[in-house]
């Protein structure tokens, strides 16, 4: 979840501490510019398999391309290093952050 525009992981934040801020949720993601344009390039890329993890790829990878538009590989390893892929698709999570980070979305 983002709050105030900045990740959060919601599995450590109390709902206290959110009272008062704007909550962004994997619901409402798709909503903001960036958030779309890596729900596209997710789609695009045919990222997703079991689904398991993709509510945090997703925020994490909207939350690295907003803070870093252009991201290299050493800030997509950084950013999406808490998040595992039980299946394995790290290269085209890695490719669908670089497609929406480009003009190719």
């Amino acid at each position: 979840m983002h709050v105030d525009g900045k990740p959060v992981r919601s599995c450590l934040l109390p709902v206290s501490a959110a009272v008062g801020h704007a909550v962004t949720t994997i619901e409402g993601i798709g909503g903001t510019v960036i958030g779309a344009r890596v729900q596209k390039a997710w789609l695009d890329l045919e990222v997703v398999q079991c689904g398991y993890c993709q509510s945090g790829q997703i925020m994490s990878a909207a939350a690295l391309l907003s803070a870093t538009p252009r991201p290299d590989d050493s800030d997509i390893n950084a950013a999406m290093a808490g998040n595992i892929c039980r299946c394995g698709t790290y290269v085209r999570i890695r490719g669908a952050l670089k497609r929406a980070s480009s003009s190719e979305v």
